[in-house]
């Protein structure tokens, strides 16, 4: 399928991902509302060193979408009589540990067996009998049933499975089961001939991870669980064959879509929306690579969004999620301004420090054509968000807040923490149970409060981002404040500290832009030039940033 941009809902969302573009977007995305695809297009560089675009035929990592393709073959397993998701995994492996021996397909399915999340580093070889073993002799997170918690390696579990019910290999079978008859062409780890396309490199910031396929790919860490590599049309082709019966029985997607605990089902998790049922995954690398499959079902509307850079820090799906659902569905997003075929004035111009009036300081480098304004200090977020006055005491006793209540908590003393919630009878055990989370994931000896923003999840609420550092883990911890109580915590996973930097265009000789993708808020900026240099940079509010 070459290039589709049709209709006013196509155009609609391909107005809103051009525009995006020059501020931190990088993939493909495909739309299709009532059977018909309205928009499939690459966006961005898939290659920066060799100026090569993303294009509706790049290849690009699912992530953990693959999960489900893992799920669809125990299904097929089970529809053609050689197992069942209740059986236990004494079925398959010799010598499992009493404490594992009554976790069965049904729960390593909807992640409630209680086993670890890792086995080991993605890239990194592995032999299956080495990490089967090394899974099994880990101790359980919870007894199997009681919770929920994500597993990779329960899914690296599945594809042993399969592999010994099967008597083939796990991608061989995914292949001539279901990807092959489905007419999926481009999809698989190394079966698929890779050597025509154009397969997207993986970008962290300025780092060039290049491609899976330049690395030790897939490993047993990673085999079932993630990074299948594949095309916008395939994963289209895919939610095609799972609407009929002919790849799985109409019975078995009934089971495989029933959600457990969390909304997961069997490799998706199924949530009620406004628009009515969606059966969705995405995945992430902290290489920079993202993914995100949703499918409304009720809506008849199907949106397959690829990228290969992360942003700031932050997976670019989760920034880009939330906008794309509102155009879908007919709701307008605050754009940045188009931008003129040439920059009005060089980019390299800007690069530097910029000093605020208390000392504060802003870099500007170039990266990507673009620029990158990094804040040092919350003073500097302030500036790029152009708070007002009111506002600015508000962020500023945020972090205040945040700092006293999270250094009290990584000394031992969570009474400030729980003293903070708002609801805090009913929040504490919640909070606790998050808290603990952190602590043993990362075991941390430091913290720093990375700094304070417009909350992502709340309305009305800012969000500070703590960074926690222990001997070989890092963990984010995410308090969102409103009216000077805490109202929300959660952990999220960072690839690096730049969350706070903004990417900026000029659009006039005169005018810097601001676009952060997660606000969707553009800013302005004076632009104060002398004898063709940059003097100042001055903010909404008229607080003035001096180059040094």
């Amino acid at each position: 399928m070459s290039q589709v941009v049709k209709g006013e809902l196509g155009q609609r969302l391909d107005h809103y991902l051009s525009r995006i573009t020059p501020f931190g977007f990088a993939g493909a995305a495909l739309l299709a509302q009532d059977g018909e695809v309205v928009l499939n297009k690459g966006y961005g560089l898939a290659n920066r060193a060799e100026g090569i675009p993303n294009t509706a035929q790049t290849v690009f990592s699912t992530g953990s979408i693959s999960k489900q393709f893992t799920a669809a073959a125990i299904m097929k397993l089970e529809m053609q009589g050689k197992l069942h998701t209740g059986d236990p995994l004494t079925k398959f492996f010799p010598g499992v540990p009493a404490d594992k021996a009554n976790i069965t397909l049904h729960h390593l399915l909807t992640h409630t067996a209680g086993i670890i999340n890792y086995s080991g580093e993605d890239f990194v070889m592995a032999d299956k009998e080495e990490t089967v073993l090394k899974i099994l002799a880990a101790p359980l997170r919870f007894s199997p049933g009681e919770e929920y918690a994500y597993s990779n390696a329960g899914y690296s579990l599945l594809a042993a499975i399969i592999e010994q019910v099967a008597q083939q290999p796990y991608e061989q079978f995914l292949h001539t089961q279901l990807l092959a008859p489905a007419g999926l062409h481009c999809t698989g780890y190394r079966l698929p001939d890779w050597s025509a396309t154009n397969v997207a490199h993986w970008y962290n910031g300025r780092n060039d991870f290049g491609t899976p396929l330049e690395k030790p790919y897939p490993s047993w860490n990673l085999l079932g669980n993630g990074d299948i590599l594949s095309t916008t049309e395939d994963m289209f082709r895919w939610h095609q064959a799972l609407l009929g019966n002919d790849i799985l029985s109409e019975a078995v997607k009934e089971k495989m879509y029933t959600p457990e605990q969390q909304e997961y089902a069997y490799g998706w998790r199924v949530v009620e929306t406004e628009h009515g049922r969606c059966i969705q995954h995405n995945g992430a690398s902290s290489y920079g690579s993202s993914a995100l499959f949703r499918r409304w079902i009720d809506a008849n509307v199907v949106l397959v969004l690829f990228c290969n850079t992360d942003y700031m820090g932050e997976v670019l799906i989760r920034t880009l999620q939330e906008p794309l659902e509102a155009l879908i569905f007919g709701e307008d997003v605050p754009l940045p301004p188009p931008l003129p075929a040439a920059p009005p004035c060089p980019l390299e111009t800007f690069a530097g420090e910029f000093v605020l009036p208390e000392g504060d300081t802003i870099h500007v480098s170039l990266e990507n054509d673009s620029l990158h304004l990094m804040p040092s200090s919350q003073a500097g977020i302030n500036w790029l968000l152009s708070l007002s006055e009111a506002e600015t005491a508000v962020y500023n006793q945020s972090f205040q807040q945040t700092q006293t209540v999270m250094a009290a908590a990584l000394a031992g003393d969570t009474e400030p923490l729980f003293n903070s919630l708002a609801r805090r009878e009913a929040r504490t055990s919640g909070v606790l149970r998050t808290w603990q989370e952190l602590v043993e994931e990362v075991q941390p000896t430091e913290i720093k409060v990375l700094g304070i923003r417009p909350s992502l999840y709340l309305e009305d609420a800012c969000e500070a981002i703590t960074k926690f550092t222990g001997p070989e883990e890092s963990g984010w911890f995410v308090s969102i404040w409103r009216d000077g109580q805490n109202v929300g915590v959660l952990l999220t996973e960072l690839t690096s500290d730049n969350i706070f930097t903004a990417v900026a265009q000029p659009v006039t000789i005169d005018t810097l832009v601001t676009y952060h993708l997660s606000y969707a808020q553009p800013r302005q900026f004076q632009i104060v030039s002398e004898s063709s240099s940059i003097r100042e940079l001055i903010s909404e509010q008229n607080i003035p940033a001096r180059k040094v």
